[in-house]
């Protein structure tokens, strides 16, 4: 039974408070839009010279500043506007602003049909400036976590990146790790447009349908990385008995993605978080979150019992999980 939403203890209900925490997101959406954050980076500005920088008008920007203050994101005082709290990066804030307020404008007719209406990647087609400001993301989060990554994996000399996109991972792989040759196997629409900084004496492009086509064989290390939350979970346990046929007899799976159980101790946040990213999953083509002890019962269906979980400082939310055959 689904109760309705309690009053916090500040005895102010909670769609109202969640009606002004999405005022607030909207005003930082356009301060981060109208350029304040970046104005306000050598300094303070009088409301007229922060009008001034963004070409607004001094009453428009007056408000502005107000909800921006009242929100915890700049500072007014005798010595002009500050930046309080900066927001996060502007790739990530409008990424996440669009898909949430246009990608999920039709979310109601998803959830009823289980089909999206328009999937993401078509969406994503459509606005070539934001589908750049997530290449850059996943790069910059390839690169943030690619230390560990290469730390934790075993040796290996053939690697099987299946749905590499672009070869972020791929290309951080090879800068850590100059023994390794890799495939990476994705849509001919995406794999034509893998990265140039590849290695092309160890990277092999292969274009394909990894849920159909040959997955080749004998591979030390087949990475599953961020492409398991964008399907179902049937889905998920045929393509590890697929993958599982195309490692050498000593060769392991590796995932990387988020677990749906957040570590303890990361407060609610984290749980709206991948709640959030959950939905968007589902909105955008009927995947989601799993569960790593589900991703575990699944690679042991495919016959790979022996699995561990590595966590990553980079990203408490993500976990690698390597599994193999039994020694």
């Amino acid at each position: 039974m689904i109760m309705p939403l309690p009053e916090q203890s500040s005895g102010v209900p909670a769609p109202v408070l969640d009606r002004l925490g999405a005022a607030g997101y909207r005003a930082m959406i356009a301060g981060v839009r109208l350029g304040v954050f970046t104005a306000l980076e050598a300094g303070p500005l009088s409301v007229e010279e922060l009008a001034t920088r963004i070409g607004g008008t001094p009453a428009g920007t007056r408000s502005l500043v107000n909800i921006l203050v009242a929100f915890g994101y700049l500072r007014h005082d005798e010595d002009g506007v500050t930046t309080a709290a900066k927001p996060g990066s502007e790739d990530a804030e409008l990424f996440w602003y669009e898909t949430l307020f246009e990608q999920w404008a039709d979310i109601e007719d998803t959830i009823r049909t289980g089909t999206p209406r328009r999937g993401f990647y078509t969406w994503l087609s459509e606005r070539p400036a934001l589908a750049g400001r997530l290449r850059r993301m996943l790069a910059g989060a390839a690169v943030a976590l690619a230390d560990d990554i290469a730390a934790a994996l075993p040796p290996a000399a053939t690697v099987l990146d299946i749905g590499g996109g672009h070869g972020d991972h791929t290309v951080e792989l090879c800068r850590r790790r100059p023994d390794v040759r890799v495939t990476v196997f994705d849509l001919p629409e995406t794999i034509t447009a893998l990265r140039e900084d590849a290695p092309r004496d160890r990277v092999t492009a292969q274009a394909g349908d990894y849920l159909t086509d040959d997955l080749g064989s004998g591979h030390d290390l087949v990475l599953l990385f961020n492409v398991l939350h964008g399907h179902r979970p049937e889905e998920c346990r045929e393509l590890f008995q697929r993958a599982a046929k195309s490692l050498s007899p000593t060769g392991s799976i590796v995932i990387l993605d988020h677990d749906r159980e957040p570590p303890a101790g990361l407060g609610p946040a984290a749980a709206g978080f991948l709640a959030m990213f959950d939905l968007t999953l589902w909105q955008g083509h009927g995947g989601g979150v799993h569960r790593y002890t589900d991703l575990a019962v699944w690679l042991g269906e495919a016959g790979l019992t022996e699995s561990r979980v590595v966590p990553l400082a980079a990203s408490p939310l993500e976990k690698l999980l390597i599994a193999g055959r039994p020694s």
